[in-house]
C-alpha cells in the first residue's frame, strides 16, 4: 500500500486501494519481465485457470487481465487525478503478487520504478506507453489474445475508475482525453479511446468481446457487451 495514495481512494473503489505498493515483495513476487518466459507465464495463471476447467485459454487470460488491470487502475489513476503525479510503474521495474486463487492481487514498484531509456510521456499516456503496451503485447504473445480485447478491458476498467474519481484538475483533463472523452491529439492516438464506442443511450459499449461468456459461472458484462449487436457473434 502507498499510504498517501490510499488516503485519496473513494470508498466505491476501496477493494483495490492496496493494488500497488513499493518494495520487492515476498519470494513469490514475479518480476513482470519474467512473464515473457512461457513457462513462468503458464505457472502464473495455472491456479486461476484451474477454476475454469478446459475453457478457452484466451478467455481465461482475458479475465485474468481484468483482475490485473483492476489492481493497477485504482492506485494509478488516484495518484494522477487526486495528487497530480504518476506512479512510477514502468513494466520492466514492476513485480506482481498473486492471491491463493491465482488472481493478480498487487503490483510492486521495484528499483524506483524509473522508465529507463527515453523519458516516458506524462499522465495516463505515460501509463499506456510504459506499462499497458508491454502488458498487452505479453498477453497476446502468450496466448494469441487479440490486442483489441485487452485494450477494451483496460479502457473499461480505467474509465470506471476515472468516473468514480471525477475532478477537473489538468491531470483529469488529460485522462479524459486519453480515454476518448475529449477531442484533441490524445483522443486520436490512444488505443484506449478506440476500444469503446457509445451505444444508443450514449453509454460505453465494447468494440470487441472480452470472451468472459466462455467461462463457466462468470456473469455477463451487461450493457458493455457487444455480442447482442453482432451477427454472427463476434
Amino acid at each position: 500500500m502507498i499510504a498517501e495514495v490510499a488516503a485519496h481512494v473513494p470508498p466505491s473503489l476501496g477493494a483495490y486501494r492496496d493494488g500497488v505498493a513499493v518494495g520487492p515483495g515476498g519470494t513469490a513476487a514475479l518480476p513482470l519481465a519474467s512473464l515473457h518466459d512461457p513457462a513462468v507465464f503458464d505457472g502464473a495463471i495455472t491456479a486461476f485457470a484451474a477454476g475454469y476447467g478446459g475453457a478457452d485459454r484466451r478467455a481465461v487470460v482475458s479475465y485474468w487481465s481484468q483482475h490485473y488491470l483492476a489492481a493497477l487502475a485504482t492506485p494509478a489513476l488516484t495518484a494522477l487525478m487526486r495528487l497530480g503525479r504518476p506512479l512510477p510503474l514502468a513494466f520492466a521495474a514492476t513485480s506482481l503478487e498473486l492471491d491463493e486463487g491465482g488472481r493478480p492481487a498487487r503490483l510492486l514498484i521495484r528499483d524506483g520504478g524509473a522508465c529507463g531509456g527515453a523519458a516516458c510521456p506524462a499522465g495516463l499516456a505515460g501509463l499506456v506507453e510504459g506499462h499497458l503496451r508491454p502488458f498487452v503485447a505479453l498477453c497476446h504473445a502468450r496466448c494469441g489474445l487479440a490486442p483489441r480485447v485487452l485494450w477494451g478491458n483496460a479502457a473499461t476498467i480505467l474509465g470506471h475508475v476515472a468516473r468514480e474519481l471525477g475532478g477537473d484538475a489538468p491531470a483529469c483533463e488529460e485522462v479524459a482525453a486519453c480515454l476518448g472523452w475529449r477531442g484533441g491529439a490524445a483522443c486520436a492516438t490512444t488505443p484506449l479511446a478506440q476500444a469503446l464506442r457509445p451505444d444508443a443511450s450514449g453509454g460505453p459499449r465494447r468494440r470487441a468481446c472480452c470472451l468472459r461468456h466462455r467461462l463457466p459461472g462468470v456473469p455477463s458484462c451487461g450493457a458493455l457487451c457487444p455480442l447482442e449487436r453482432c451477427a454472427p457473434p463476434c
